[in-house]
């Protein structure tokens, strides 16, 4: 993530509320609903590459605390961001397995992404992952013919149960 970006999520959540849990990809909870994010939960939330879904849950209790108003552009956001998501991955190829919070294999790698693959793991709250299974723009490239994510060259593996 870009430093600067990462510095500014990071200043803008400090202190906040969360507005909903953040869970980690094995399903654990790296902040709680009402729970006040501190640097540790920053941390936390850093080393299993979530600080983007942190700030967003400080994002959203800020947004609640406006009022209706607010709340409505909140749903309104929701609403486009889910429906872009669901559009990117409509007809992809996974690049890797995408597993529930317990483990359990939802999508096998080398799988198309079906209306039912979708709306099961919008559900289930695991949109986001079939976005990087898929290959988010800058998360996988290329070799041959399999997607591999750049960080993976590296050692290391952001998701170690898929």
């Amino acid at each position: 993530m870009n430093e600067e970006l990462e510095r500014k999520e990071i200043e803008y959540a400090r202190g906040k509320t969360a507005a909903n849990d953040v869970r980690d990809d094995d399903g654990t909870v790296i902040v709680a609903k009402g729970q006040t994010i501190t640097d540790d939960i920053i941390n936390q939330a850093r080393e299993k590459g979530h600080l983007h879904y942190l700030m967003l849950a400080a994002v959203a209790s800020v947004v609640q605390a406006g009022g209706e108003q607010a709340q409505q552009r909140l749903r309104e956001f929701i609403d486009v961001t889910e429906g872009h998501e669901a559009d990117f991955v409509r007809g992809r190829q996974v690049a890797c397995d995408v597993c529930d919070w317990e483990g359990n294999v939802i999508v096998e790698e080398g799988e198309t992404l079906t209306d039912d693959i979708i709306e099961q793991a919008t559900n289930m709250g695991l949109l986001e992952k079939l976005v990087l299974a898929v290959g988010a723009p800058g998360f996988h490239v290329m070799e041959g013919k399999k997607a591999v994510r750049p960080a993976e060259k590296m050692g290391y593996t952001p998701y170690p149960h898929t």
